[in-house]
């Protein structure tokens, strides 16, 4: 999870690899409509919103679509990097 301007940027990913890979993505959830509650009671539900489908990039001139899609990051110029973890 990041964190920057008015949004936390949260990566999704599947864990499956190449033609199974269905999930690589990254979404945003506005910080204030994330309200605290009480562990054990009744949880706010907050509405994601989809900023980047990582997929077609990794498939990109054929590309290998790797499991482990695993970071986010944005310098302080607003770019914003992913990494990705092979285990290698």
């Amino acid at each position: 999870i990041t964190v920057h301007g008015d949004y936390a940027y949260i990566v999704e990913r599947d864990n499956q690899i190449g033609e199974r890979a269905q999930l690589k993505a990254l979404y945003r959830v506005k910080l204030a409509d994330m309200i605290p509650a009480e562990l054990g009671g009744e949880l706010p539900v907050v509405s994601k919103e989809l900023v980047h489908d990582f997929i077609p990039d990794l498939a990109a001139n054929n590309g290998y679509v790797l499991d482990k899609v695993e970071s986010f990051a944005i310098d302080a110029d607003g770019t914003g990097y992913v990494i990705t973890d092979n285990d290698g």
